[in-house]
């Protein structure tokens, strides 16, 4: 069983020791950051998406019988246009296992149901295709091939950009 549960201190040392992981380093453009910084990042992000405008990203964890095995977040929110971007990633321990894909079913389904956004975007690395997998089972639609839009452990790198919206949601959740 899979649960999202706010931040709280003790999860600062997994979401570290994530950030340093081959496979996210590989395939996310992290901003180098000493560990009280992400603890002051963690503590500045919400969780209770009634007031989409009272933080600027929202973060859970994802909770897996009785560990913490990733995160996942609503963040780079456009009030004006209703949409914001996802993120997620799972400790490389707990790949392959259908964790990803739970988990971001739960935060869909809160997305949409607690907050006024219409559309849920998310940019994956092109050449990890575990990630656009999930993306894919869950209705998100390619919208394009963004050349060398993030730089990755200092090289330029090519993202698919991916799409959902909440009116395609309900067809795929029901």
């Amino acid at each position: 069983m899979i649960f999202l549960v706010p931040y709280r201190p003790e999860f600062l040392e997994f979401f570290v020791a994530w950030r340093g992981e081959t496979l996210t380093a590989r395939h996310n453009p992290l901003k180098p950051m000493t560990t009280d910084e992400i603890r002051k990042m963690l503590e500045g992000e919400g969780s209770d998406l009634s007031d989409l405008k009272k933080y600027g990203a929202y973060r859970w964890f994802i909770e897996s019988n009785g560990k913490i095995v990733g995160n996942v977040s609503v963040k780079n929110i456009s009030h004006m246009m209703n949409y914001a971007e996802i993120g997620y990633g799972v400790g490389q321990s707990h790949h392959n296992q259908g964790i990803a894909t739970s988990a971001i079913t739960t935060m869909i389904n809160k997305a949409f149901s607690e907050s006024s956004l219409r559309k849920l975007m998310a940019f994956v690395h092109d050449k990890n295709i575990p990630s656009c997998r999930v993306l894919e089972k869950l209705g998100f639609a390619r919208e394009g091939l963004l050349r060398e839009h993030y730089i990755i452990n200092g090289l330029p790198e090519n993202e698919v950009l991916y799409g959902l919206l909440k009116q395609e949601w309900r067809v795929v959740a029901e």
